[in-house]
């Protein structure tokens, strides 16, 4: 996969920033693997010069927004505020690029995973259909399985350069971003190799990943369970005993502490935390396809 930073004037901008960039790859020894993994055309001191120039440029954009309004308008701003909006974003920036192949790996690896099991069953029944192994993936890189079918179908294009099907199923189990995808892989290379049953594996492996995702399923059924309890007690529980406690207390002082900023408030809360839970549920809710 191309990546975003592909851009030759971004990266001969960036090249003034190579002698800094090594330096800095030193701190994060990783970087060169993730590119690979996550399909970066590009070395990773490049890399790291990009983002050290996306950073600086971030830091610049920041401060120069920050400084011209207030320049305008003649207005005293606390100096804390000038200066750690400009940084904040510059720190966020650094790290989101500089994390952003290990996040596309990551992704990648959860699509792969979605139609993985549906692969492997299909590769099963060609298999006892007498399908050749080429002909199996090539079926499968043109059978509408997302991610799987992609990365199949770059795989197919490896062995038809004239790479070999086992070197080629090594160094793509090798790169896979799923686990599931690359011990498919290098079974099925192991088998090529020891003469063994290429289905028996795939059958061992499909029922692997079916009993991950049902252990999934029960772990997500599990937890809302408690959030379930969080909600009830946060949203319905809280908020009305909570007001009526304080009308209560508030007849003893005069009714100082009620108004209608109190209630807005309240509801304002409400909402944001419905908001906020829901993210967090939607995030923790399994992806199996």
């Amino acid at each position: 996969m191309p990546s975003p930073f592909d851009s030759e004037k971004l990266q001969d901008s960036a090249r003034v920033l190579s002698s800094p960039a090594k330096r800095l790859l030193l701190m994060f020894p990783d970087l060169e693997w993730d590119l690979k993994r996550a399909g970066y055309e590009m070395g990773a001191v490049e890399y790291m010069g990009v983002v050290l120039f996306i950073t600086i440029a971030a830091f610049g954009i920041t401060t120069s927004v920050m400084a011209i309004p207030m320049f305008i308008a003649q207005t005293e701003v606390d100096p804390y505020i000038t200066a750690g909006i400009p940084i904040i974003v510059t720190l966020f920036a650094f790290f989101y690029f500089l994390f952003m192949p290990r996040l596309t790996v990551m992704r990648e690896g959860r699509l792969i995973d979605k139609d993985l099991e549906y692969m492997l069953k299909d590769m099963q029944i060609q298999l006892t259909a007498g399908v050749p192994l080429f002909n199996i993936l090539a079926n499968i890189a043109a059978g509408g399985y997302g991610a799987c079918s992609k990365w199949v179908g770059d795989m197919v294009q490896e062995v038809e350069s004239g790479g070999s099907m086992r070197d080629v199923l090594n160094n793509y189990g090798m790169l896979s971003p799923s686990e599931h995808m690359r011990r498919a892989l290098w079974q099925i290379a192991n088998a090529m190799q020891t003469g063994s049953d290429i289905k028996t594996a795939l059958v061992a492996l499909s029922n692997d990943i079916r009993q991950e995702k049902e252990n999934k399923i029960k772990m997500y059924g599990q937890e809302l369970s408690l959030w379930g309890l969080v909600y009830m007690i946060t949203v319905i529980v809280a908020p009305s005993m909570g007001v009526t406690l304080l009308v209560v207390l508030s007849s003893f002082i005069g009714g100082a502490m009620i108004n209608m900023d109190l209630f807005w408030g309240v509801l304002g809360g409400v909402i944001v935390f419905q908001l906020v839970f829901i993210s967090i549920i939607r995030s923790k809710r399994p992806d199996i396809g």
